[in-house]
């Protein structure tokens, strides 16, 4: 008995934090520029390819997600500081291509893997630049 009141106490927890990482607000998609799928120099704060718009809508940073400051999950990625501390730690890369909980758990509009995961992957082996 004290069992299974441990065990629904536990997924009620899970839920309840997987839950709160969920946006409840209305995000503008990514501009046309951004979902296109060149991969090539990509940067953090680019004017012409950036992954600061692709992670301030889908990671949170401007949909009060998960990741966005004091977010659910404690990792802030509102800034490239943050960011570039779980790219470092491999929790970045864990989180998109490995056996981590894969992200977004939430998609935002204008996420599409067939293009984000490979700017995602290429902007990683080059060490995320700024």
């Amino acid at each position: 008995m004290k069992t299974k009141f441990i065990i629904g106490s536990i997924l009620l927890l899970a839920v309840i934090i997987i839950n709160s990482c969920e946006d409840k607000t209305a995000v503008p998609a990514i501009s046309n520029s951004l979902t296109n799928c060149d991969t090539a120099r990509l940067t953090y704060s680019s004017d012409s390819n950036t992954m600061q718009a692709i992670i301030n809508v889908q990671c949170g940073a401007s949909n009060s997600s998960c990741h966005a400051p004091h977010g659910a999950s404690g990792y802030d990625y509102s800034t490239y500081a943050g960011i570039d501390a779980n790219y470092t730690n491999g929790l970045l890369y864990g989180s998109l291509f490995g056996s981590l909980p894969r992200m977004p758990l939430t998609p935002q509009p204008g996420w599409d893997p067939s293009c984000m995961l490979p700017k995602f992957k290429a902007w990683m082996n080059r060490g995320c630049p700024q």
